[in-house]
């Protein structure tokens, strides 16, 4: 019989080749791949190809109520250039005695967007929104032919999974009913979004509306924003708003509520 030590020492001899092996594998193997974080596909300064149709209910100023349903197609002819289809159709109910409800078509509205410059923190896009008078009645659209110019940054904080997205556009009016008033009013937007575990993700929108038709009177609206990825092709949200200033001014509801869904097509 070995002495005691001189067997221990055997023993480990022989084990020696196995837990290296144990190691040695242990170290070959891959660390798992953290989860795909889809929620970066919806970064609007990198333009996709996507089709989307949303809801929107809108509880109007005196008692109205307006709901509109988006079919958007954004077709990307690259990363930089972007347009834009939005056939609206909607529905009002005035909510008065005598005054049935009706429904159709709204303005058509179409888009052009141009990424001007991008570097890994910061994007700039511009470009021109026209709203065409194609509305069945006056209380679906704004029964001029609308031009709106816009240009919106973006500030990326890693750090905090979060984008601000601050920007400006100005509507005016070039053509359509003279019956019909006007339009001429700037809004400056501030939205964030910021994204989530589980691919979930939220935003906040700010808007302020300056109304120039109407001596520069003001409104303010705030909405807010959660959605989630299903899949990396499809994305669901809900966004609830709310006016919060501005009385009479047609752009400012007294509350709204929008559901949608979004198919990426990369």
């Amino acid at each position: 019989m070995l002495p005691r030590h001189t067997a221990r020492a055997w023993r480990a001899l022989l084990l020696l080749p196995l837990s290296t092996c144990f190691a040695a594998a242990e170290t070959a193997a891959p660390a798992p791949a953290p989860p795909p974080d889809f929620t970066r596909k919806l970064d609007p300064t990198d333009f996709r190809t996507r089709f989307e149709m949303r809801h929107e209910f809108q509880a109007l100023q005196g008692g109205a109520e307006r709901t509109y349903t988006y079919p958007r197609l954004d077709y990307a002819f690259s990363k930089a250039l972007q347009l834009r289809v939005e056939p609206p159709f909607a529905t009002y109910d005035p909510k008065s005695q005598g005054q049935p409800g009706a429904s159709g078509a709204g303005d058509l509205n179409v888009r052009l967007a141009y990424r001007a410059l991008r570097t890994p923190g910061f994007a700039l896009i511009a470009g021109v929104e026209t709203a065409f008078d194609t509305a069945d009645d006056r209380n679906y659209g704004y029964g001029k032919n609308v031009v709106a110019p816009f240009a919106f940054m973006s500030f990326d904080a890693p750090r905090l999974r979060t984008t601000f997205f601050p920007g400006l556009q100005h509507y005016v009016s070039v053509s359509g009913d003279p019956a019909r008033r006007n339009v001429n009013y700037t809004v400056a937007r501030f939205f964030i979004l910021s994204r989530w575990p589980g691919n979930f993700y939220t935003g906040i929108e700010n808007a302020l509306f300056v109304d120039h038709e109407r001596n520069g009177r003001t409104g303010f609206t705030l909405e807010t924003e959660v959605g989630r990825f299903l899949n990396r092709h499809v994305a669901v949200w809900g966004r609830p708003g709310v006016g919060l200033h501005g009385d009479s001014l047609p752009w400012v509801y007294n509350w709204n509520f929008e559901v949608g869904v979004r198919y990426l097509f990369d």
